[in-house]
């Protein structure tokens, strides 16, 4: 069942949960960095789609890669956000006074690895537009994606 009352939060985030967060969000950072530095010495066209294979199949202007950083970036940014705020969330689960706390853990512990997996796919992206072969990335970052939320949501059914 979805919803359930506002019960606050404290459990203990674990030591990995707190460094993969730390992590994702500072070195994508230093990516945006890195690729809006890089910006004038990109060429007029930039590859903005590729097929299964990694090859690029279509080109944009080169301005497209402010939409690219933006946007992963404020996907980044927001689930890593949203992993400090479990409490935010839509749960499969009835959420209790007595299962709340391990609910939220693993709600948080989800959605820090779905940034992760998204800092993957960007890693992935950026490789693409500077014109190296990114796709073992980006397709690592969507297995990631994938992982993350079917564990996720597992785990917290568990949790309920």
């Amino acid at each position: 069942m979805v919803g359930h009352d506002n019960y606050a939060t404290n459990y203990v985030t674990g030591t990995l949960t707190k460094w993969v967060r730390r992590s994702t969000l500072l070195a994508t950072g230093v990516l945006c960095a890195v690729l809006l530095a890089g910006y004038p010495f990109l060429p007029d066209l930039i590859p903005t789609h590729f097929d299964l294979a990694g090859r690029a199949d279509s080109y944009g202007p080169s301005w497209t890669l402010f939409v690219l950083v933006g946007l992963l970036c404020v996907l980044i940014a927001a689930t890593s956000w949203l992993s400090t705020r479990p409490q935010m969330l839509n749960f499969p689960v009835v959420v209790t006074a007595e299962n709340a706390q391990s609910v939220f853990r693993e709600s948080e512990r989800m959605m820090v690895w779905v940034s992760a997996a998204l800092f993957i796919v960007y890693v992935g992206t950026a490789i693409s537009v500077w014109g190296g072969y990114g796709a073992p990335f980006f397709l690592a970052g969507i297995l990631g994606l994938a992982t993350a939320t079917i564990l996720g949501v597992k785990r917290t059914l568990s949790a309920g």
